[in-house]
This record gives structure tokens, sequence and C-alpha cells, in this order.
């Protein structure tokens, strides 16, 4: 199971979002309602962490998390599947706000800034690297969209059938870089899901509505061996 470590489970703080509420304005559709968030503090260096007992898909899988920042203008990972620094898988905003996902030998930066700490952010990261084409092995998702060569800043794709620390027996963690403390995340985390064994799309997770807004959508699929669902609800 998943260990907590010096983490506050609270209700999603501040006004209702239409990202998180039950039924979406009129004329908008109807949403998955979010009933708890995880307050992550840095000066508490509160984190997540699990680590499986049994190895299972290193080549395929899925995770999908919302984000909303308290705390701008400073490195911290957001999840963590690590053994060193020649092992390891992070997701992760940067000293200047933008969002990358990384690994040993193989990264991609994006274009994407998360400078509003009253909103909320989604991402998706979608493995396979039985993927013949390089640009099919890694698909990265913020709030409903692909992001591809034109909005990368930098990238260098996984070698085809490269085996992740992912579903590993290593540490899996959410806040800091796992394999070492430090990078420890000021963030609100919700609806927090791995899925061993598919590479899914956004679709799988969201949805829009009416008005283009992005909102979350009740997982209905498999999580396979070693995949998890954090809800918070406890």
């Amino acid at each position: 199971g998943i260990t907590r470590y010096k983490a506050d489970i609270m209700s999603i703080p501040g006004s209702a979002s239409p990202l998180f509420l039950a039924t979406a304005a009129a004329g908008a559709a109807a949403t998955h309602q979010i009933d708890r968030s995880l307050r992550f503090d840095s000066g508490s260096s509160s984190y997540l962490s699990r680590t499986p007992s049994a190895a299972s898909n290193r080549r395929t899988w899925t995770l999908s998390y919302w984000v909303k920042r308290t705390k701008l203008n400073t490195e911290v990972f957001l999840f963590s599947a690590a053994v060193s620094v020649n092992d390891r898988v992070h997701s992760y905003f940067a000293s200047n706000n933008i969002f990358g996902v990384m690994g040993h030998n193989w990264y991609y930066t994006t274009g994407i800034y998360s400078r509003d700490p009253s909103a909320w952010q989604h991402h998706v990261i979608a493995w396979d690297t039985t993927q013949a084409t390089a640009t099919n092995r890694v698909k990265i998702y913020i709030n409903g969209v692909l992001q591809d060569s034109t909005n990368f800043i930098n990238v260098v794709h996984p070698a085809q059938n490269l085996e992740t620390t992912v579903n590993s027996v290593a540490n899996h963690q959410f806040s800091g870089r796992g394999y070492t403390a430090a990078d420890y995340l000021d963030a609100y985390l919700a609806e927090c899901i791995l899925v061993d064994g598919q590479q899914l799309d956004c679709t799988s997770f969201g949805e829009f509505d009416d008005n283009n807004n992005w909102n979350p959508k009740a997982y209905s699929g498999s999580y396979g061996t070693n995949g998890f669902y954090l809800k918070f609800a406890d």
C-alpha cells in the first residue's frame, strides 16, 4: 500500500472550481466530483511513498494526476520512481515554472508554464517504449492537449523497449526526488492514478465541457498489477 509521511488530507480549498463540481454551469457537461485533495509542504518535507513488492510492466504504463501549486519559482518534483540519478523517472516543475518529464538519458521539456496558484492543472504521462516510432513512446497531455514537437523546448526520446523504474521494485513517490531528500512539492494533488500495462490518452481521465473547459472524469478501467488510485477519502 501507500505509506503517508507528513501530508495533510483536506478538502480542496478556496472557491469552488468548475473543474471540481459535481454538476457544471448551465450549458456545460456534468463533471466527476472530487471530494478531497492532499496538500504537500516542502518545509515539512511531506511526501507519499510506495515500493511494489514485485516488478510488473516496466515498458507500458500511464500516470494521471491534478495539481494546484502553492509556491512558484522553485524546482519541485511531483512524481518520482527512482533508485539513483542513473535509474529514475520524474515529473517536475523547473525553477522557471515550466513542466517537464525526465529520466536517465531521456527528457521532455515542455513550453507549458504553471504560474497560477489558483488554477488546477491536469497531467497525463502515457508511456509505451515497445512502440517502434520514437514519438509514440511517451505522450504527455496537459489539460487535455497532447504536447508535441511544436511545444517541446527540448526532447530526447527513450530507447525502444527501455524498461523504466516505474512498476519496478523501486521507491515510487509523490513529492520529491525519491532517491534523495530534495525538491519536495508545495502544492495540492488530487486524483492520483497509475495504470500498469496500458498507454492511455487523456480522455480516460478527463473531458471537455461545452465551454471548452477541461474537467475530471471518473476512470473506469483496470489499474493492473501495480497500479493504484489515490482519492484521499480517509
